[in-house]
């Protein structure tokens, strides 16, 4: 018999209940149910975990060679979480494991994948129609930004550098499109080559701002944040964090939001509370312009993939 090479596997979730009432301090019974079933092999899979009346989230990583990440990238988000908690800022962070460590490891029919257990995110969806709301979005993100430039961890992490988000996007939408796609190839390549270089400049010049870069979320969403009954947001799902510009954060939340398509006043929201909490230099905030074009450029690429675990094409509408 021919042995086969599986792509993407999900982890039964009575599977993953036993090794969690292995490896951590919980009185049983655990119980875990998968959230959905995603349909990208660039998505994490999530569980819900119940012990007794209290929930967790448990996050079943990708193999690691799909956005070439290491053990090392794992812990580092999960240094920074803690670090964020031990802050008081409102963000999921995880759960200890008997042993005192955070990350453990499956051994999957695809190869070895890491999972993490965390705390889970009380309260409801953000509303981007609430401009209390998005003013306090705004001044956790730049308080996020504002304590982490006190992080450190002893583990590397992937930055999103211009490598990460102009580069090797280009480089693999090249190689997908350049036969396919050729037109549309060539308004990619003009626009990453118009905002790497403005990027650039302002990184140059005089204005430059000392703490514009350090540990950013990097997809900050709506749908990643709840908000609880007194309007405080609950932070979650930080898969896309390292070491990157503030500047690329806050356009990744625009673009996520579409919010620089909506009514002035709900992108004047957003900053307002920023500001008042870290104000933007005006190289930073020239910067947001070419990091959207950028980020666009990133999300194409990323989305651009041939090993979908639904082939090419949906059998029918959704």
């Amino acid at each position: 018999m021919k042995d086969i090479r599986v792509t993407r596997s999900f982890i039964a979730a009575d599977s993953l209940a036993e090794v969690i009432n292995e490896e951590y301090e919980f009185s049983p019974p655990v119980t875990c149910k998968l959230f959905s079933k995603l349909l990208r092999t660039q998505d994490n899979d999530h569980y819900l975990v119940k012990v007794g009346g209290q929930s967790y989230v448990a996050r079943v990583y990708q193999l690691g060679k799909h956005l070439e990440r290491t053990e090392s990238d794992y812990l580092y988000e999960l240094d920074w979480l803690n670090f964020l908690h031990q802050e008081a800022l409102p963000v999921s962070y995880p759960i200890p494991r008997r042993d005192g460590t955070f990350l453990g490891q499956l051994n999957a029919p695809e190869g070895p994948r890491y999972y993490a257990l965390f705390t889970f995110a009380q309260g409801k969806p953000m509303d981007l129609k609430s401009q209390d709301e998005l003013f306090a979005f705004g001044a956790n993100m730049a308080m996020i930004h504002k304590v982490s430039n006190r992080f450190q961890s002893p583990h590397a992490r992937q930055p999103m550098d211009l490598a990460f988000l102009v580069d090797r996007p280009v480089e693999r939408l090249t190689r997908f499109w350049e036969h396919s796609r050729a037109e549309d190839l060539d308004i990619i390549l003009m626009s990453a080559r118009e905002a790497r270089e403005e990027i650039l400049a302002l990184l140059r010049n005089e204005e430059h701002t000392e703490d514009s870069w350090g540990p950013i979320g990097g997809d900050f969403h709506n749908s990643s944040t709840y908000f609880t009954n007194h309007s405080s947001p609950v932070f979650f799902n930080f898969d896309w964090c390292g070491p990157g510009w503030r500047a690329y954060d806050i356009a990744a939340f625009l673009q996520n939001t579409n919010l620089m398509h909506e009514p002035e006043e709900y992108a004047e929201a957003f900053f307002g509370g920023y500001y008042s909490v870290r104000p933007l230099s005006n190289n930073e905030h020239h910067a947001i312009s070419p990091f959207l074009t950028i980020r666009r450029i990133w999300l194409t690429s990323i989305f651009s993939r041939e090993d979908g675990l639904v082939g090419h094409t949906f059998i029918a509408p959704a």
